[in-house]
């Protein structure tokens, strides 16, 4: 065996974990915060609400004129009052963490979109419950940075 097979086997075997297929209950978890957004860009409060918790907060996190954070919060109640059309969300790479089959996280860079133009990019961090065998939005927090674009999609064409 040339000194090259074992080397690449040892690889292959490091790469398996990142390249192994997805759970049932982690892909259902990405797909509620894809829902998420699908709802957002049809401008359909009721589809948001059907896989959000009632109550629920939402948190917003921008870079404040002369440095520091602004932070926004709305309950999703507020937040569906506001949609409008116009809005598309897109996120990538996401990566999920879920404990004990009843709690999730969903993270992940995404860019927004006001009709067709880029506004900014940014970290979303969903938290979801299950709840009659559903996942459900339990809260939502992101970034919302205008300059942050270039460095987030690195992570696109890296994944």
């Amino acid at each position: 065996m040339t000194p090259l097979i074992p080397t690449a086997l040892a690889l292959l075997a490091l790469a398996g974990p990142a390249m192994a297929a997805s759970t049932p209950d982690e892909n259902a978890a990405i797909n509620t915060a894809q829902r998420f957004f699908d709802a957002m860009a049809a401008n359909d409060g009721a589809a948001v609400t059907a896989i959000t918790l009632p109550a629920s907060v939402f948190t917003a996190i921008r870079p404040a004129p002369g440095g520091g954070a602004k932070v926004s919060r709305m309950t999703v109640e507020e937040f569906v009052k506001n949609l409008r059309p116009g809005l598309h969300e897109a996120m990538w790479a996401p990566r999920v963490s879920i404990r004990g089959g009843m709690m999730a996280t969903v993270t992940a860079p995404y860019e927004f979109k006001l009709e067709g133009k880029s506004t900014h990019c940014g970290i979303d961090v969903f938290e979801l419950a299950k709840v009659d065998g559903q996942w459900k939005v339990a809260s939502l927090i992101w970034t919302a940075e205008p300059d942050a674009c270039p460095e987030l999609k690195t992570q696109k064409a890296a994944g």
